[in-house]
């Protein structure tokens, strides 16, 4: 899969999360805010301020990355983005999607590349290419942690591939007819 789509695919991955995600990073600031009261010496204070600054620009990054998502569903329109929202927003099966679409497995997933295709140009027209999603997104944790297991995914997506295809490859075909005569040039006769 390529890099942008891998990409794409990574924060749909973290769209669950960003809200459960969001409300820790409030409680973490809350409470830094409460321990801030008891702060007495300006070192222990500096250190609770610097949390706090931490913890609300995550909060921002988490908050921009939901709402990304969310205008490009909002923006975008096709069948292939539709089956790509019900997949990750809101969390449907492979199986769930077959039954609602009455399509083949493999015909939903081509939909579903499709959809981050879709997605990633969508992405690309707000100004969010694979390099300032990296930029923005890169140093989250939840980020990292999602981009590491979808290259894991499709990594063994493709040594898949490669192993199908190396195995019809090498297997041995049964001759498509054996004949025991040799015929003349012409095809028609046996040779005597």
């Amino acid at each position: 899969m390529e890099d942008r789509l891998l990409v794409v695919k990574t924060l749909l991955k973290c769209y669950p999360h960003l809200a459960d995600l969001y409300q820790t990073l409030t409680k973490c600031t809350e409470e830094c805010v409460e321990n801030g009261f008891y702060a007495i010496f300006p070192g222990e204070q500096m250190r609770l301020y610097e949390r706090i600054r931490a913890y609300e620009r995550r909060k921002v990054g988490v908050y921009n990355m939901k709402y990304l998502i969310e205008e490009c569903f909002r923006r975008g329109k096709g069948s292939a983005l539709s089956l790509l929202k019900e997949r990750y927003i809101v969390g449907r099966s492979m199986n769930e999607l077959i039954d609602r679409y009455a399509v083949s497995l493999r015909t939903c997933y081509r939909y579903v590349k499709k959809g981050l295709s879709e997605l990633a140009l969508e992405m690309e027209a707000l100004g969010y290419d694979k390099r300032r999603i990296l930029c923005e997104y890169g140093d989250e944790p939840l980020f990292l942690t999602m981009l590491n297991r979808v290259i894991r995914e499709d990594d063994a997506e493709r040594e898949k591939e490669r192993a199908e295809k190396a195995a019809l490859n090498t297997r041995r075909l049964p001759p498509l007819f054996y004949c025991e005569r040799a015929f003349s040039s012409d095809g028609r006769a046996p040779r005597g």
